[in-house]
C-alpha cells in the first residue's frame, strides 16, 4: 500500500487517479533525508503497478520545490575522516540511484510542478517529468559545484536530453541559476502559469492525463524512451508496429473509435 513516511518528509495523496507526492519540510528546503530513501524507491515502483494510480504529480509544500539533498548532514559528514567520509558516501548513493531508476522507469504520466527553488538532486523530478509547470518565480539551480560536489541524482544523464548536450554543459559548469523565462525558452519548463494558479492548473492536467488510455500512454512513453537510448530507426519502427498492433486488441480502442464518430468525450476503460 502506498502511504507517506511516519516522518512526514513527503506526503501522499491518491485521488481521481492521480497520485499527488508533496515534498513537506519547508523549513529545510523540502530537501530529501536520505532515510526517505527507500520509502521514495519503493514508491514509484508501487506506484508503477497500481492500476489506481494512473499518473504523479510531484510538488513541494510552502515556498519551494526543493533544494535535492540535505546539505545540513552533509556538515555531519565533516566531523568524519575522509576516508569513512568517502565510505560513508559510497554506501549511500547506491540507494539514490535506485531512486533515480525507479522515478525514469515510471511508465504512466508524470508532472512536476514547481514553485520557488528546484536544486540539486532535487532536479531529477522535473527533468524526468512529461510535463514541467511552474510559476513566474521558478528557479532551477544547478548547484552541485558551489558545495564542491559534481552532479548526482541522474542530472548529468537527463538534462542533456532536455536542453541538449552544449546547453547542459554550460548549466552544470557555471553552477548556473535559471529562472522562469529562460527555463521556458531552453525547455526546462513547459508553461508558466499566473501566481496562486499552480495548484489547479498542475491537478488539472494531471487528471486529465489519468484520464488517457493507459496502454496508448505507456507505450508512447516506452517508445520515446527506445529512440533516446540510441534504439535503430528500424527497431523504432518494430516498436511501433507493436504497440499498435496491441493498442488495437485492447477496449480503449473500441471506445476511441466509437467516442470520435459519434462526436462525444471518450471514456477509456483503462482510465476508469
Amino acid at each position: 500500500m502506498i502511504r507517506a513516511p511516519e516522518d512526514g518528509s513527503y506526503l501522499v495523496e491518491i485521488a481521481d487517479g492521480v497520485l499527488r507526492l508533496s515534498f513537506n519540510r519547508p523549513d529545510y528546503g523540502n530537501a530529501v533525508p536520505t532515510t526517505a530513501v527507500p520509502h521514495l524507491i519503493a514508491l514509484f515502483e508501487e506506484a508503477r503497478e497500481d492500476p489506481s494510480v494512473r499518473a504523479i504529480l510531484v510538488r513541494g509544500e510552502g515556498r519551494i520545490f526543493s533544494a535535492g539533498g540535505d546539505v545540513a548532514a552533509f556538515k555531519r559528514s565533516l566531523e568524519q575522516d575522509r576516508e569513512a567520509r568517502q565510505a560513508d558516501f559510497a554506501d549511500r548513493l547506491p540507494r539514490a540511484r535506485k531512486l533515480v531508476e525507479a522515478v525514469v522507469a515510471f511508465d504512466k504520466p508524470m508532472i512536476a510542478a514547481v514553485r520557488g527553488a528546484c536544486a540539486g538532486a532535487g532536479l531529477m523530478y522535473p527533468l524526468a517529468a512529461d510535463v514541467v509547470i511552474g510559476e513566474a518565480d521558478a528557479t532551477f539551480v544547478f548547484a552541485h559545484q558551489r558545495i564542491g560536489l559534481s552532479p548526482d541524482g541522474g542530472v548529468s544523464a537527463l538534462l542533456p536530453g532536455v536542453v541538449g548536450v552544449r546547453a547542459a554543459r554550460r548549466l552544470l559548469v557555471t553552477a548556473a541559476t535559471v529562472q522562469a523565462e529562460e527555463a521556458l525558452r531552453i525547455g526546462l519548463l513547459d508553461e508558466i502559469v499566473e501566481a496562486g494558479t499552480l495548484e489547479s492548473a498542475s491537478l488539472k492536467l494531471a487528471r486529465r492525463l489519468a484520464r488517457a488510455p493507459q496502454l496508448a500512454v505507456r507505450t508512447a512513453k516506452r517508445l520515446i524512451a527506445m529512440r533516446a537510448a540510441g534504439a535503430s530507426l528500424a527497431d523504432q519502427l518494430d516498436g511501433e508496429t507493436a504497440g499498435i498492433v496491441a493498442a488495437v486488441g485492447d477496449d480503449d480502442f473500441a471506445e476511441g473509435v466509437s467516442a470520435f464518430l459519434e462526436k462525444r468525450a471518450a471514456a477509456f476503460p483503462s482510465a476508469r
